[in-house]
């Protein structure tokens, strides 16, 4: 009785093991949250590595949001030129230039990330990762 009982408990976890991987937050790699508007932008990592995307979120939105004294802001992309990422110790500040050459400073959560289509598949970033966004015409 002990063998079957073995058996089927094993069939019954194999499947529940298996899917724990998607647990992890990776996520598939050739999925993309698709936003609702199309943007394209260029990320420089802290590598400076620069990588051009399209289809271009923040987990699937498409708009900036961060911390301002006490106040939530959020930005929509549309009103964005670039982002530079300034410091990544405790918190990540952020100085977003608008398009009418503005500019607001803001803090990120850098666990976030930014996701876009390249010409050779997916790409993802967590934004603490990011040195700079600019976000195309």
């Amino acid at each position: 009785m002990k063998k079957g009982y073995g058996y089927v408990l094993a069939v019954l976890l194999l499947p529940l093991m298996m899917g724990m991987g998607s647990m992890t937050g990776n996520g598939t790699p050739d999925k993309v949250p698709v936003a609702e508007k199309k943007f394209n932008a260029t990320f420089i990592d802290e590598m400076d590595i620069i990588t051009r995307c399209t289809d271009v979120s923040i987990e699937g939105k498409t708009y900036i949001e961060g911390r301002r004294g006490k106040g939530i802001y959020t930005i929509p992309f549309e009103e964005i030129k670039s982002v530079t990422f300034l410091s990544k110790g405790d918190e990540l500040r952020v100085l977003v230039r608008l398009r009418n050459q503005n500019t607001d400073e803001l803090i990120l959560d850098a666990d976030r990330k930014a996701y876009g289509r390249t010409g050779h598949g997916t790409f993802q970033i967590r934004l603490g990762d990011i040195k700079k966004m600019t976000l195309e015409d």
